[in-house]
């Protein structure tokens, strides 16, 4: 497992890189709209899609770094409440719902991307299955996140006990 962790862990500094890029293309396309709009007295056809499918990849494939990076929101006073056992079993249902929800994920936008290679967007004329690939590949990185998460922290939880 140590081995998937450290490939896990270099696939998310790629992944990092790539998130950095889609926010400066982001930037970038917005910017070039508004300047258009009103400089040029021109709108741009495409801008608002490319804007919105960069927004949902970022969304998607930034997802297991939070997840990874402890950063979602939770209620602290009941952490803060729980000690022991008690904490450690709902960290774990915690991960175990999250891993789910994942997954689920998962296997929706695998089912989204077979329709979604009929459809194409209106302004680009990109497949939507594209877009389904992305939200699919974000949560598969998610689930694996995950576990490798929940993997750590019981070993580290053993380690500690062991200690005790």
């Amino acid at each position: 497992m140590e081995g998937l962790s450290n490939a896990f862990k270099k696939l998310q500094k790629l992944n990092r890189w790539l998130i950095g890029a889609i926010l400066v293309g982001i930037v970038v396309v917005v910017f070039l709209q508004t300047f258009c709009r009103f400089v040029i007295f021109k709108s741009l056809t495409w801008s608002e899609e490319l804007s919105r499918f960069l927004f949902v990849a970022l969304i998607a494939l930034g997802i297991n770094l939070a997840t990874t990076d402890h950063l979602f929101v939770r209620i602290e006073i009941i952490d803060n409440y729980v000690k022991g056992k008690a904490s450690f079993i709902l960290s774990m249902v915690r991960r175990i719902l999250a891993t789910i929800v994942s997954f689920m994920f998962v296997y929706s936008s695998w089912k989204m991307i077979a329709i979604g290679h009929a459809e194409t967007s209106p302004a680009m004329l990109i497949p939507m299955g594209i877009m389904y690939g992305i939200v699919f590949i974000g949560f598969l990185l998610n689930g694996i996140s995950i576990i490798i998460d929940t993997y750590e922290y019981v070993e580290g939880y053993e380690a500690k006990e062991e200690k005790a």
